[in-house]
């Protein structure tokens, strides 16, 4: 009979084989799952933190929780890109709204 190597789940603190990828009493992934930082990936999740500013925060938080470096700095990247994108919409729409209300009391004032 082959011998495994138990482990604990961190969770539950049940005991797990070693070779298992999930705690069979709760659930809990025990293998950690790399996030992608190829250079495509990374243009793909700057596109969206800038231009969909709010879903890239589901990006920014996602590659935040990796333990490796360079996935936390483009989570930093994209948190920070999400953030001015969306100081950025409250500005100059801010600014829009108050040019269209001066412009419409300026006519309204004149009776055009």
């Amino acid at each position: 009979m082959e011998s495994t190597i138990q482990k604990q789940c961190p969770k539950c603190k049940a005991e797990v084989s070693e070779i298992a990828n999930f705690c069979f009493n709760c659930g809990y992934s025990l293998k950690f799952r790399r996030e992608d930082t190829s250079i495509l990936k990374q243009a793909l999740i700057y596109f969206v933190s800038f231009f969909l500013s709010p879903f890239g925060l589901v990006y920014s938080f996602k590659y935040l929780k990796q333990p490796d470096k360079k996935s936390r700095m483009i989570g930093i990247i994209s948190l920070m890109l999400t953030v001015f994108a969306i100081i950025a919409v409250i500005v100059i729409g801010t600014g829009y709204i108050r040019q269209t209300y001066n412009a419409l009391n300026l006519i309204n004032d004149f009776g055009l």
